[in-house]
Formats: C-alpha cells, sequence, structure tokens
C-alpha cells in the first residue's frame, strides 16, 4: 500500500513541478523571443530605412553599392525599370533569390496591391513590408514598392533573411527543453526521496499498530481462554470450594480484559480528539495514596513491596485531573510490577522544587530499568524492546 502511495505521491508532485516549470519556462521563452524579435524588427526598419533613403537621394544606382549592402547587411536587393529587371541579373541575382522576388512580387500584388511592374508614374514613393517563406521553411522580411523616376517608375523588392533569428530561435527552444528534461528528472528524483521520507513516520506508526493489534489480541485471546476453560471447569465440580476458586479466576480474568479493552479505548478517544480532561485543585499526597492504596493489594500478590513517601511539610494544592491521574500511576505501576521480580521493591515519592513552583512524582523501582539505546523510545506509541518479549506480551 505505502509503495503504491509512495509512487502516487511522487508522480503527483513531480507533475505539478513539472508543470510549473515548464509554464514558467514559456514565459521565459515569450519574453526572449520577443525581445529577439523586436531587435530584428528594428534592424529591418534601420536598414530599410537606409536603402530607401539611399534610392530616394539617387538618381543612378551603381552595381557596386547593390552588392556591397547584399554582403553585409542579410539583405537581398531587385530592381525593376518600368518592369524590366535593371542590370544584368547575373552580376547580383541568383535563381534562389529569382525565385524569392517573384513569390514576394505575387503576395505584394494578390494581398496588398502593389504591382513593382506598373509603368504608371507616381508623384510621392510607395511601398508595402510584409513577410514570406520559401520552400524550404525560411522566413523572409520583405518589402516591395515603387520610386518616381523621370521616366517612369523604379520598382524593388527589398528581402531581409530571418534564418539567424530562426537559428536563435530553435537553439534557444532546444536549450530550454534540454534544462527542463533534467529540471523534471532531478525534480522526480527528489520528489521520490521527499515523499519516502514523508511517508516513514506513516509506514512505521503502521507497523507498530499492526504489532499492537496482534499483541493485543494475543492478550485478550489469553484470559477469553482461561474464562471459558473457568466455565467448562465450573460445568464439571459441584464443590463450593472449587466452585469459588473458578469464580474467582474468571472474575480475575474478566478485570484484566476490561483493563485491556479500556486503554484500547483510551487510546482510541486520544487519537480521535474526543480526549477530555477535567481539572481541578487537588492534594497532591491524596493522589499519591490513592494510587498506593489502589496497588497495595496487587503489588502483595506479585510478591513485591510497595512504599510510599511523601513530604512531612504542608504542600500546596495542584490543578489536575485526578482520574488522568490515577490512569498514568496505574500504567506505571502496572510497568513496574511487571518486570519488577519477585521480592523487588516498588516506591511511590512525592517531592516539591526548592522555589515551590513544581511538583514531583516519582515511581521507582529496582527491576533491570531500561537501557540507555533504547530510552529514545520511551514515548514512541506502540513500540518495545526485543528483549522485553520474553518478560511481558504486552505493556
Amino acid at each position: 500500500m505505502f509503495h503504491r502511495l509512495h509512487s502516487q505521491m511522487t508522480a503527483f508532485s513531480a507533475a505539478i513541478t513539472s508543470l510549473i516549470l515548464i509554464a514558467m519556462t514559456c514565459v521565459c521563452l515569450f519574453i526572449s523571443e520577443g525581445s529577439l524579435k523586436a531587435g530584428t524588427d528594428a534592424s529591418f526598419s534601420s536598414g530599410l530605412a537606409t536603402i530607401l533613403s539611399h534610392l530616394q537621394n539617387q538618381s543612378n544606382l551603381s552595381l557596386q553599392w547593390i552588392k556591397q549592402v547584399q554582403e553585409t547587411d542579410s539583405f537581398r536587393l531587385c530592381f525593376y525599370d518600368n518592369g524590366a529587371p535593371l542590370f544584368s541579373r547575373k552580376y547580383y541575382s541568383t535563381p534562389e533569390l529569382d525565385s524569392l522576388a517573384a513569390l514576394a512580387r505575387r503576395e505584394a500584388l494578390s494581398r496588398h496591391g502593389m504591382d513593382i511592374a506598373s509603368t504608371n508614374s507616381s508623384i510621392l514613393p510607395e511601398h508595402v513590408e510584409f513577410s514570406i517563406t520559401d520552400a524550404h521553411g525560411t522566413m523572409y522580411y520583405a518589402s516591395a514598392g515603387t520610386l518616381p523616376r523621370n521616366r517612369g517608375t523604379l520598382g524593388f523588392i527589398i528581402l531581409y533573411s530571418l534564418e539567424v533569428q530562426q537559428r536563435q530561435i530553435l537553439r534557444q527552444r532546444l536549450l530550454f527543453t534540454a534544462v527542463d528534461l533534467a529540471a523534471i528528472l532531478l525534480l522526480t528524483l527528489f520528489a521520490r526521496k521527499f515523499t519516502g521520507r514523508m511517508l516513514l513516520p506513516l509506514e512505521e506508526n503502521r507497523r507498530k499498530q499492526i504489532y499492537f493489534t496482534a499483541a493485543a489480541s494475543h492478550e485478550l485471546r489469553a484470559p477469553l481462554t482461561v474464562i471459558l476453560s473457568g466455565v467448562e471447569a465450573l460445568k464439571k465440580t459441584e464443590e463450593p470450594a472449587q466452585r469459588r476458586h473458578f469464580f474467582q479466576i474468571i472474575a480475575e480474568e474478566g478485570a484484566r480484559m476490561q483493563n485491556l479493552i479500556t486503554d484500547m479505548l483510551f487510546l482510541s478517544r486520544s487519537d480521535s480528539g474526543t480526549f477530555h480532561i477535567s481539572a481541578r485543585d487537588c492534594q497532591p499526597e491524596l493522589l499519591l495514596l490513592d494510587a498506593y492504596e489502589k496497588h497495595e493489594l496487587p503489588a502483595h500478590h506479585k510478591k513485591l513491596s510497595l512504599s510510599v513517601r511523601i513530604p512531612e511539610e504542608q504542600l500546596p494544592a495542584c490543578h489536575a485531573d485526578p482520574e488522568r491521574v490515577a490512569q498514568i500511576f496505574s500504567i506505571l505501576l502496572d510497568n513496574a510490577f511487571s518486570y519488577t521480580p519477585e521480592g523487588g521493591a516498588v516506591a511511590l515519592t512525592l517531592s516539591i522544587s526548592r522555589n515551590r513552583s513544581r511538583l514531583l512524582f516519582t515511581v521507582s523501582d529496582n527491576g533491570p530499568g531500561i537501557p540507555d539505546a533504547e530510552k529514545a523510545h520511551v514515548f514512541d506509541r506502540f513500540y518495545r524492546m526485543e528483549s522485553s518479549q520474553d518478560r511481558k506480551s504486552v505493556v
């Protein structure tokens, strides 16, 4: 059960953190790509403005200038004189550029109504900007337009390759994906280890509860077996002395079962939050004497010496729940009786601190005690030393 729960908690934790990581990565990528595209747009706009300014200010175009722009600024230029290609294309053009220029001309005409082959003279320059994608998936910014000339119009197609931008974006995405995958793997390993440590106390508590249930079942079965045997013996005997003996055995084992059931109900109420304490002012010496009187006879039956020591001075009242205090004394004395050998001594002691602000109740015995290595587990529920199994089945 815990293995399955561990796997589910690991998967859930890793999924939540991975989704958050992926969402943050997408935001970072969006911002980074937006900044990169903004830089590319600015570069295209600046270069286009420079080219258009040169075209407007120069009456004649230089083939050397065209080649210089294409070699240094990532721009590709095509010019048309009244619709016919300007210069011999072999000096600055390629089949790939011709194909791109034709695509840009069709896009400008079909979507923007810009016909760069028009021979109609225009007083003002006209141009439109858009984007196209070639057969290989490479994107280009394009500008198509016309400039008025003395003998007609000068048409132009200006292309700006986005291949560098696309490669940068692809590298960023691959890098972020690799980092995310590595981070998700590390988060999964961390989540598995973290959830495993979280489940350790639950798993340990469940193991102790299983042990306690088995031990309590054995402890309840033992007096029940004695009671049933006593009932069968009563059916077969008519002697008054033997019947009284069996009745006494049945009563003692019934009381033992009642104590066990009471302890189990006490734990149940404690866990369910219905455990109540009714505190009031009490005389501490009376609490100790009451515990002594209740356990004097059981100590005698176990052949143990039970003593009580109370200061002679007048003690202040304490604010406590007498029933819960009696219950604590009963648990401590029961353990003392269980582990102290015959002929041993158990003592109840009451003392007060020097500043008279605290009262100290002590239950001591001369039994084997608790090894130092086991003292850290004194308040662990259901915990029992392995060596104590031979002396007592259930605390």
